[in-house]
């Protein structure tokens, strides 16, 4: 019985993530909408001779991930009213702020990805090329800080997920690499 709990909470753990999941790839899959919010975060400043974040790390990116957190949240504390879902929750979504959470979600996963960007460019790391395990657990680290005022979601649990997340991210990158979305497999 202990084992089947534990395994319910880290699936309700995963479910509470979703609108990070899907905020993390927000910004390849708008492509090039937005044109006018294609701006870099970092506005093209540099720090020590090298670019803050990057190209790569824009406004269109960031809002999108923040639009996808919001709707998905949403779409979440709506399954919940109706009804549905109620085992997947980790929350009471019937309670939830509205917009606060999911906005937190895709900001955190957004930022959480903006942080390692910057060590990147600090360790002399192109763009676009990989950092293994940071570009697949930045997005839920971010998350998750920025959420825990809100939300303390049980430790352990999360801590077991990051594997998951850790292999899922690697297939959705691969993924996005063989259609041509992202210039690195991983």
């Amino acid at each position: 019985m202990e084992e089947q709990t534990f395994a319910a909470a880290v699936v309700r753990v995963a479910y509470f993530f979703l609108p990070a999941y899907l905020a993390n790839m927000a910004p390849v899959l708008i492509g090039g909408a937005w044109p006018a919010l294609a701006r870099p975060l970092d506005g093209g400043r540099m720090l020590g001779g090298r670019r803050i974040l990057g190209d790569h790390k824009t406004w269109r990116g960031l809002l999108a991930g923040i639009a996808v957190g919001v709707l998905v949240f949403e779409a979440q504390v709506l399954l919940h009213r109706l009804g549905l879902l109620h085992r997947l929750a980790a929350v009471d979504y019937g309670s939830a702020l509205p917009l606060l959470p999911g906005f937190l979600l895709g900001l955190g996963a957004g930022v959480g990805d903006a942080i390692k960007s910057f060590f990147k460019r600090r360790r002399d790391i192109a763009p676009g090329a990989s950092w293994i395990g940071f570009d697949q657990l930045d997005f839920m680290a971010g998350a998750y800080l920025l959420v825990l005022p809100l939300y303390a979601l049980p430790l352990l649990p999360t801590l077991v997920l990051l594997p998951a997340v850790f292999a899922g991210s690697l297939v959705v990158s691969a993924t996005g690499y063989w259609l041509g979305l992202k210039e690195a497999w991983i």
